[in-house]
């Protein structure tokens, strides 16, 4: 059940970012808008998680309301990423 309410938290997203700013956003690390913010969320080792990185490409989008509301919840409640973190890595993906 956790599953299938990721993948539609993520997919509503997704339309959500499709919608308001004409693109979807869920490149890898390497492509994604927000360097920064991924890099900050991966792990020691370097992996990512595409839900993290869905995060950070929507936080990076430049979109006032879908960056500043969508990127915290994405990586807060998606995620799981702590609010601090999530904060501190949107911060970074709006750069």
């Amino acid at each position: 059940m956790n599953r299938n309410l990721r993948a539609r938290l993520a997919a509503a997203a997704g339309v959500v970012a499709l919608v308001a700013g004409g693109m979807l956003v869920a490149a890898p690390v390497a492509q994604a808008d927000g360097p920064d913010c991924a890099t900050f969320l991966s792990d020691p080792l370097g992996r990512s998680t595409t839900d993290g990185n869905v995060g950070c490409g929507v936080g990076a989008a430049k979109i006032p309301v879908v960056s500043e509301t969508l990127c915290p919840i994405i990586l807060n409640k998606v995620s799981q990423v702590s609010a601090g973190s999530s904060t501190m890595a949107c911060e970074r993906a709006a750069k």
